[in-house]
């Protein structure tokens, strides 16, 4: 039988484990590195398709919005480190996932909730409307 002193030495072992998982930051997309990940025809649906919650810009190297889109999304991709995957495929180099999603301008951000599209966002945007469409994606 267990006297209170070691009771007490389970109770306060027990106590500080919770406080440590509870310091630590919820991991709740294992995808997500904090950084804007690159894609390929080859890489595209085996990835995607083991996400929660992810945004996908595709891109091409000439387009200069596309270009101002690359700060945006990586600053999204440092604030939602843990929580949302994010990458970006070049459509001129994968003609086969472009064509998948009918793409006919960029860019074009397509989001995904468990690996499969569920919008689109045409254009390039502000980061507040980035940040409104990912807030939207976690609700669901």
């Amino acid at each position: 039988m267990l006297n209170d002193d070691e009771l007490e030495e389970i109770r306060r072992r027990k106590m500080e484990l919770l406080m440590e998982r509870a310091s630590q930051p919820k991991v709740e997309e294992p995808q997500s590195q904090g950084q804007v990940q690159l894609l390929t025809d080859v890489t595209f649906w085996s990835t995607v398709s083991q996400t929660k919650t992810a945004l996908i810009d595709f891109f091409g190297e000439w387009c200069a919005p596309c270009k101002q889109l690359v700060p945006i999304f990586n600053l999204l991709a440092n604030d939602y480190k843990g929580k949302v995957y994010f990458g970006k495929i070049d459509i001129d180099r994968n003609p086969r996932t472009t064509v998948q999603f009918g793409v006919q301008s960029v860019p074009m951000v397509i989001g995904f909730k468990h690996g499969k599209p569920v919008g689109k966002l045409p254009g390039l945007r502000s980061y507040d409307d980035y940040d409104l469409v990912v807030e939207k994606l976690l609700e669901v």
